[in-house]
């Protein structure tokens, strides 16, 4: 039952309208965190570069000013999402591994679009909590498009970058760049 309501929302998708994404997200979210230990892997890629392509197309911002229980869920979905498929990723893990303990804050700059991730003794986790100032390593701020374009790879992460603020201390970057990368690899894999 979980694969077929899987298909339907990611077929779905692809023909919502901004109202109707609207309305239909904050309760798709909802049950599909409660089914996603029981997709295929794949499917959840799918499902996470589906939606995240969905609010690129539409105005992200606006949909979440008028929702913001939208950016919770999806931030939600996002990093359980992002956890599990981490999890089965040799490359990933490779990643994880390398990395010291960092807590990171990402925030946009045009709507409550917020959330965090953070890799402890080499697991990657996140949610739609922020931490507090004290204990953030590095923060990623940017327009809400941008943040989705960087999440799915389709912006690089970097000093260059004039469309991403970031921060904390810069010695940072060279572990939350490779993160952010492999967060994007698992979107788009399959």
């Amino acid at each position: 039952m979980a694969e077929q309501y899987i298909e339907r929302l990611i077929t779905g998708l692809e023909d919502m309208s901004a109202v109707e994404l609207e309305q239909a997200l904050p309760q798709a979210v909802d049950e599909i965190r409660t089914h996603l230990t029981g997709i295929a892997l794949s499917r959840v890629s799918l499902l996470l570069e589906k939606t995240i392509d969905k609010l690129l197309d539409v105005d992200a911002a606006d949909i979440i000013q008028q929702s913001p229980e939208i950016s919770d869920n999806f931030m939600e979905l996002l990093w359980q999402g992002i956890a599990e498929l981490a999890q089965h990723s040799d490359d990933m893990q490779s990643v994880l591994q390398k990395t010291r303990d960092i807590h990171v804050n990402i925030e946009a700059s045009d709507s409550p679009f917020r959330g965090s991730f953070s890799v402890i003794d080499g697991t990657l986790s996140g949610g739609s909590s922020f931490f507090h100032f004290r204990d953030e390593d590095y923060r990623i701020m940017g327009p809400t498009k941008v943040l989705l374009r960087l999440l799915t790879g389709q912006l690089p992460m970097g000093f260059s970058n004039p469309e991403i603020q970031t921060a904390g201390h810069s010695g940072f970057a060279a572990f939350v760049g490779p993160v952010v990368k492999g967060v994007a690899s698992l979107i788009r894999e399959r």
